[in-house]
């Protein structure tokens, strides 16, 4: 999974909560998280620079659960990242 890197630094980063999401939650968002990445970085000529950056950006306060709660837009914004920074 060329993905790992950012989908465990937005677990790391509050992509969810244990008191806002169950179990399931975790399991759904990430699997769809991880999904959706893999999927953006399929055809990165350079996915582990881009990998890399866009973790480091969840690190540094990308999103924040007081500004993204809802852990799709975190999937949406990493998608974004993906896929504008895979063309450089």
């Amino acid at each position: 999974m060329r993905s790992r890197p950012i989908v465990q630094s937005m677990l790391d980063n509050g992509f969810l909560d244990a008191e806002a999401h169950n179990p399931n939650d975790y399991v759904n968002y990430t699997v769809n998280a991880l999904k959706t990445l893999e999927d953006s970085l399929k055809d990165a000529k350079k996915h582990e620079d881009v990998v890399e950056l866009v973790a480091t950006m969840f690190d540094n306060g990308f999103c924040t659960r007081a500004s993204q709660a809802d852990p799709s837009e975190w999937i949406m914004f990493a998608a974004a990242a993906v896929a504008e920074l895979k063309t450089l």
